[in-house]
């Protein structure tokens, strides 16, 4: 680390700057857990050298930095929305367009969130994170209590990805709104037939019993 500080500063015109940069930062990040200089490092770099090809890996770093481990979601979802504008030959477009919405959901900006992962579903279709955006609509309406549009959207995604990885989650969540929506036997009915693979048995179990009991109880 001091040999790469030492070259920053002894050097400053060498060609050799970006990578030293990309470098210290890097080992700041990794090795260090120093994420704010890691960033000034980083930012440093995309400034004196926008056009340099670490210049990208290092705004994915930022934005990965952001979230993840200083957790400011505005501007770690303002650098993923950078990433998608000022770099039209790059790839991973739909991965920043993900993880934007995944920022203003912990922001609990459920509204932008839902509106980015739309974007994301109607730009980048052929996406392996479609299905993931499905569900994570899914998921915000069931949220905020919007009960018939979240059982639509978990249908809509099971009759989309009937064998996603989310498929199992979905049918557990779309069996939970029906019960909150009072549709009981439909309800116990998902239930028992997702039971044998669903990992948390505790849970579904509890699930099961609780809507047996309410139609028990119906009507007396």
């Amino acid at each position: 680390m001091e040999y790469l500080t030492t070259f920053l500063i002894r050097y400053p015109e060498s060609s050799l700057i970006p990578k030293v940069l990309h470098q210290r930062g890097t080992l700041y990040q990794l090795y260090q857990s120093r994420y704010l200089e890691a960033i000034m490092d980083f930012r440093e770099l995309i400034r004196r050298f926008p056009d340099h090809p670490l210049a990208f890996e290092a705004h994915i770093s930022i934005a990965e930095l952001l979230e993840n481990r200083i957790r400011d979601f505005a501007q770690a979802a303002e650098e993923y929305q950078r990433l998608i504008t000022d770099y039209e030959d790059k790839p991973g477009k739909d991965l920043f367009q993900f993880r934007t919405g995944v920022c203003f959901f912990e922001l609990l900006d459920f509204e932008r969130a839902k509106m980015e992962f739309f974007y994301l579903i109607s730009r980048y279709p052929d996406s392996p994170l479609v299905d993931d955006a499905f569900f994570r609509i899914a998921s915000i309406l069931q949220t905020q209590g919007a009960l018939e549009d979240a059982r639509k959207a978990y249908e809509q995604y099971l009759e989309r990805f009937p064998e996603g990885e989310l498929a199992v989650d979905a049918k557990f969540n779309l069996a939970a709104t029906l019960e909150e929506m009072g549709h009981l036997e439909e309800a116990l009915d998902m239930y028992n037939r997702i039971f044998p693979v669903y990992d948390n048995k505790e849970a579904i179990s509890w699930r099961i019993e609780k809507v047996r009991d309410r139609i028990e109880n119906r009507g007396r």
